[in-house]
Parts: C-alpha cells; structure tokens; sequence
C-alpha cells in the first residue's frame, strides 16, 4: 500500500510539473507554486535552508507587487512597504502558528525582492515547470538578484526565511508593438525563530 501511495503521488506531481501552459487559461496558483519550490531547491543546493512559505504575504504584496509590474510594464521594484504594514501582524500569526513551540522574534515589517518581465514565447516555456525553471535561472544569473534568492535570511541562529512570489500575464508595448508578457516577482522577509 506504502508503495502505491509513493507512485501515486509521484504522478501526481510529474502531471503538475509537466502541465503544459494555456496562456488563455494561465495558472497562476501553479506558476507560483511551482517558482517557490524551484527557489527552495535552488537554496537547498547551496546548502541554504528552504524558505517558509507566507499564504498572507502571497495574497497580498506579492500580487499586489506584480500587479504594479503588469500595470506599469516594468520589472522595477514598486514600493510595497504600505501592504507589508497593513497585513504585518497576520504574517507574522500564519508563520508563529507554524512552530508551536517556539517564538518568532519580529514583527514582519520589511523584504527583499527580485522581479522580471519576459516577452511570451510559446517554444521557450511549453510548461510551467519549464517557466518557473527559467525565471530561478534568469534571477540566479543576475549577481543582484542572485544575492537575494540564494543567500537572503540565510544565515545565524534561529535564521527563519519567509518567501512568497507571484506571476501574472501583461501587456508590454516596445518599439511601438504590443507583445504578451510574463511578469513576476518574488519576496523574502528575514526572521529569526527561537
């Protein structure tokens, strides 16, 4: 029975990764998902600790971020400091709810944050998995952003990371043509746990 429940869930997870995009149906739940996994296991490889994923933090800043980027077809960095402050004390309740035992020792009231724009096309993300493995890859090859998702609340005693991000489709106009885009950005807030 262990083993069928193994295989089970394996191809569970291969159908997930390998979920062909719909860019008239995209998944952003998935993409999301599937970019925070793809950063945990790219800090794990440096021997870094995984990040503790933030539902609150998701459904706020990060699309509020990412709606900024989308409205404003840019891959800056918009001030998201006023959401941070409104949703701060539920953070930091989803993620103290997470170690019973033990107290997270700041307000969650500050983040880093990489961001991106890509022009869509179709033989360069046929998947998700596809998507979310080159969006690791284009941060990791900037040292800024690299930085960021490699190292950021990496290090010390009681080092908790709290990380969300999101992606959404846009327009973005350049040289006077209008082209599909994949906009996304990604959030780490540094704590400690003790």
């Amino acid at each position: 029975m262990k083993n069928l429940i193994t295989i089970l869930l394996t191809l569970i997870t291969l159908t997930t990764y390998s979920q062909v995009i719909d860019y008239d149906n995209f998944d952003t739940e998935l993409i999301d998902s599937l970019v925070f996994v793809e950063i945990n296991d790219y800090r794990e490889s440096y021997g870094n600790p995984k990040l503790v994923y933030s539902d609150v933090l998701h459904d706020n800043l990060s699309t509020y971020i990412t709606g900024v980027l989308v409205e404003q077809q840019t891959a800056g960095h918009p001030k998201g400091k006023h959401i941070l402050n409104k949703i701060s004390v539920d953070v930091y309740d989803e993620i103290q709810s997470q170690y019973q035992n033990k107290t997270l020792k700041y307000e969650v009231d500050a983040y880093s944050e990489v961001s991106m724009l890509t022009c869509v096309t179709p033989d360069r993300f046929v998947t998700y998995q596809d998507l979310a493995k080159y969006l690791v890859k284009s941060w990791d090859n900037s040292p800024g952003h690299q930085i960021i998702i490699k190292n950021w609340a990496s290090v010390g005693d009681g080092i908790v990371g709290i990380g969300s991000g999101s992606t959404q489709l846009g327009l973005f106009t350049w040289k006077g043509k209008t082209h599909l885009a994949i906009y996304s950005s990604f959030q780490i807030s540094r704590n400690y746990i003790y």
